[in-house]
């Protein structure tokens, strides 16, 4: 195979919704473990809201990043 025929990666930006999401999820996941630690009280009350808010970032983003 000579240099002419090898192909360089394509460098792309990465996707904001996955971003988005994976901090969303990143974030729950901290306060589960937290809570789970007894580090945190965290009811229902608290945590349908921050669950309700990642899942709105989260389509927020898909929103905003959605190909017209």
């Amino acid at each position: 195979m000579t240099t002419s025929d090898a192909t360089w990666p394509v460098t792309r930006s990465p996707d904001p919704t996955s971003v988005v999401a994976g901090i969303a999820v990143l974030a729950l996941g901290v306060l589960l473990l937290l809570d789970a630690s007894s580090t945190l009280e965290l009811s229902f009350g608290v945590l349908a809201p921050v669950a309700c808010a990642a899942t709105g970032a989260i389509l927020l983003a898909s929103g905003m990043t959605r190909r017209r």
